[in-house]
């Protein structure tokens, strides 16, 4: 049965559930003693190479230093992890190809999904049936909407339908009512373009022009050329931000430009150069320690070799810190469902999803590192505060911040009812 959930049902039902049920405390352990034990084995399917592996980059960085950091301070119920990760080659074949070698010959009990929307939506289905829970990392909102939202899917990060609702208001305010939209012709592009128009008309503006990139274009100058001229703002969910950023300046727009969510994880913005200055980002995470509210993600960092302005040492790359995020609080959601629900092995999976129903709160802690995570219970969805982020002084630095509530839109599934 389908549901509309408001805003206002949904903080009513969050209030009455911290009240039944108390407010999931912190993953820290009081004496974090090493792992020991047979291992709980979680699976990533990550983007390592093709298109979409610089964002893999950060995932798989992220899951094999977390996933050491949890091992050497108690585990999950005092078991160690064993990290399984696979690589996409951000392709949908190799990708569900992967997924099944994860679920049969890996014999997992847990995965962490896809960020590419295509492989996720034909990968939640295939875990589901197989009675492995998957933690997408997809940021587009159809994989949690009706028609693809299975009981065995949670998201423990943002999508499109709620940065959109977050920043669109915020945005609107600051630069103007007029947008264009330049996205990509592919499922995320269209949610993108979809949920923006709606964020915008929401606070008051209006989307006058939308322009799609085929996934195929060798040249991306004609597309640029049929961006309405008269707009204040342009927002753009591409693949190659980098480039569409650079043509966009070099073809003597002025307007403000606005990268989709979490695209600042696509490329180092320092390769932006002079023409990145003034360019907006909307993620889940700041980049330098000193734009974040609290000390978690610091030891987040240490563990995973940044400094404290974002950069790997090791690498000079400056951090995804929304893919870092993500994985951090999948891993989370694993570790506080399994510790909570007194999940032993696979077979208990369908009980720790109705224990994961009732806990509407993940309160900040080492694996919530940049405050609370709020979770609706009908289509497993995350709501977490969302970062503005702009190019300063060439520094990507804090703008504004979105609270999790402003995020909230209506939810069109119901899977407490299944």
């Amino acid at each position: 049965m389908n549901t509309k959930v408001t805003r206002r049902h949904f903080l009513a039902s969050t209030a009455a559930a911290v009240a039944s049920a108390g407010v999931l405390g912190s993953t820290k352990r009081s004496i974090a003693a090493p792992a020991s034990g047979e291992p709980i084995v979680i699976g990533h399917q990550c983007e390592l190479t093709g298109w979409d592996a610089a964002t893999g980059y950060w995932r798989d960085k992220a899951a094999t230093g977390l996933t050491k950091w949890i091992n050497d301070t108690g585990g999950i119920a005092g078991r160690p992890i064993k990290l399984v990760t696979v690589d996409t080659k951000s392709d949908v074949d190799a990708g569900v190809t992967q997924l099944r070698n994860l679920i049969l010959e890996e014999k997992v009990d847990f995965v962490i999904g896809s960020e590419i929307s295509s492989i996720a939506l034909a990968s939640n289905k295939i875990a589901n049936e197989n009675k492995t829970l998957y933690m997408t990392m997809s940021t587009s909102e159809a994989t949690t909407a009706n028609g693809n939202a299975v009981p065995y899917q949670f998201r423990m990060t943002t999508n499109s339908a709620a940065t959109a609702a977050g920043a669109a208001q915020k945005l609107v305010e600051s630069i103007g009512k007029r947008w264009a939209t330049f996205f990509a012709d592919i499922k995320w592009g269209q949610s993108e373009r979809d949920w923006w128009q709606t964020g915008v008309t929401a606070a008051g503006g209006e989307v006058t022009s939308a322009t799609a990139i085929p996934v195929d274009a060798a040249d991306l100058l004609p597309f640029v050329a049929r961006i309405d001229r008269s707009v204040d703002g342009i927002y753009i969910p591409v693949l190659n931000a980098l480039q569409a950023v650079q043509l966009i300046r070099s073809s003597g727009y002025p307007q403000k430009i606005v990268l989709a969510g979490l695209s600042f994880s696509l490329f180092d913005y320092r390769e932006l150069g002079p023409q990145g200055e003034g360019t907006f980002g909307i993620e889940t995470a700041p980049i330098a320690l000193a734009d974040m509210p609290s000390s978690e993600m610091g030891a987040i960092y240490k563990a995973l070799g940044i400094d404290e302005n974002g950069i790997e040492t090791a690498s000079g790359k400056a951090a995804g810190g929304s893919m870092i995020r993500g994985i951090a609080q999948s891993l989370g959601f694993i570790k506080a469902n399994v510790e909570q629900s007194g999940w032993t092995t696979k077979d208990d999976t369908a009980a720790l999803i109705k224990h994961a129903e009732t806990v509407p709160t993940y309160q900040r802690g080492p694996l919530f590192p940049l405050g609370d995570v709020s979770m609706r219970a009908e289509d497993h969805q995350a709501f977490m505060d969302i970062y503005l982020l702009q190019i300063r002084d060439g520094l990507l630095s804090k703008f504004d911040v979105a609270p999790w509530q402003s995020t909230l839109y209506p939810a069109d599934v119901d899977l407490t009812k299944g």
